[in-house]
């Protein structure tokens, strides 16, 4: 778990293959007009996603239940805007996880208040705070795409 002190914390590399294998199958869909941004592309949050997926995330030891897991795709230049994702109740004991599968050295995750900035490698597995202002930047020419899963009660880390 993350101290509060911490926005993000690498938690180990993932061999992230068996994603790579289907990510051409994955339908990606336009939704979450971010802040008046333009929309990320993501699979549905309570769609159906190839087996391989399922393996993965359940061979990822979080610990507890995953509440959501989707893929989210930023086209080259895009980005989304500094929020802070307060949908989620402070109770609800929701730790997020990112795995990256596509990325480039020049797209960040970013919290302007805490003046840190992390660029997330694909293949390895991070959690991160949703519950601070963050962003993420990509003034590049490269896409981004991005495993979260949204587990509750996760125990890895601790």
């Amino acid at each position: 778990m993350l101290s509060s002190t911490e926005c993000y914390r690498l938690l180990k590399e993932v061999d992230i293959t068996p994603v790579l294998e289907i990510l051409a199958d994955l339908k990606f869909v336009g939704s979450g007009d971010m802040a008046g941004a333009s929309p990320s592309y993501v699979t549905i949050p309570s769609a159906t996603l190839p087996d391989a997926v399922d393996h993965l995330v359940q061979s990822l030891g979080l610990g507890g239940s995953t509440h959501r897991r989707f893929f989210r795709r930023l086209e080259p230049g895009q980005g989304i805007p500094v929020h802070v994702d307060s949908w989620v109740p402070a109770d609800a004991n929701l730790r997020r996880f990112h795995l990256p599968i596509v990325s480039h050295p020049g797209i960040f995750m970013r919290w302007p208040d805490d003046h840190e900035q992390v660029y997330l490698m694909p293949g390895f597995l991070y959690e991160v705070r949703y519950d601070r202002l963050h962003e993420v930047v990509n003034r590049t020419t490269s896409e981004r795409i991005h495993l979260q899963i949204d587990q509750i009660g996760a125990t890895i880390g601790d």
